[in-house]
């Protein structure tokens, strides 16, 4: 029982990342179903990755460039997986009208303008967040957006339907149920706990909640649904709202 939840964390961490997992793992859809539930602890290593980063520079270079580092560290621990979901998302809904020619322009490879502005923004703004933090932060918040961001999810793989019948996304949304989500949540908010205190975990865990209720509906009203892509999406627009809430949070 143990062996196989550890064989579907390390599927998740194989997945989601661009650590080194060399391994032959069972890639059914249950494994990706039962490994989703431990997405959190994904989102942790990346964290947690990103903060030695901090925590070691931050002592002999300028906090812009340590916020640089953190970002640019960040993305290549993911392959820009999710970002490249935020790209291809923004010029599918914005480049045309219509469900199937949204969906073609998503899957082309080429990028486009709207993909070109969504991405710099993104990292413009995580850049932004980070070297906003006081020189006195012990840089917590960059563990618990990954984390949040994961569990958040997890949420979505689970209230979300398909856009269409095939395409990567289709092993989490409608395969991931209640339990896996709540198993998420549950584990995202005892991580975040000891780094960021009670009041901040709440009100930054509702703030994703709410953000991919919305992206999941402004999704449905477009496509009809959900693909690889727009959960890549969402993941980068609930870590740059959590950063953004967590610093007018600490301002009061």
């Amino acid at each position: 029982m143990l062996k196989n939840i550890f064989k579907n964390f390390l599927l998740m961490l194989q997945f989601m990342t661009r650590l080194p997992v060399n391994l032959s793992l069972p890639c059914e859809r249950e494994n990706f179903k039962r490994g989703a539930a431990m997405l959190p602890l994904v989102g942790l290593i990346i964290g947690l990755l990103q903060w030695i980063v901090f925590f070691l520079l931050i002592k002999i270079l300028p906090l812009r460039t340590v916020a640089a580092l953190v970002v640019l560290w960040g993305v290549l621990i993911t392959g820009a997986l999710h970002i490249d979901g935020l790209g291809d998302t923004c010029d599918g809904f914005y480049a045309f009208k219509g469900r199937d020619k949204i969906i073609e322009i998503m899957k082309d490879s080429r990028i486009g303008t709207y993909a070109c502005l969504a991405i710099i923004f993104d990292i413009l703004i995580k850049y932004s967040c980070i070297a906003s933090l006081s020189v006195g932060d012990k840089g917590m918040i960059i563990i618990s957006v990954p984390v949040i961001s994961r569990a958040a999810q997890v949420f979505l793989f689970s209230i979300g339907k398909t856009a269409k019948s095939t395409g990567s996304g289709n092993l989490f949304i409608g395969n991931v149920g209640g339990s896996e989500a709540l198993t998420a949540l549950i584990a995202g908010v005892f991580i975040s706990l000891p780094l960021l205190g009670m009041k901040t975990t709440i009100i930054l865990f509702l703030t994703a909640l709410v953000v991919t209720l919305s992206f999941n509906y402004y999704c449905n009203k477009k496509i009809g649904g959900l693909t690889g892509d727009t959960l890549g999406a969402n993941n980068e627009l609930v870590e740059i709202t959590v950063l953004i809430m967590y610093l007018a949070i600490i301002q009061f």
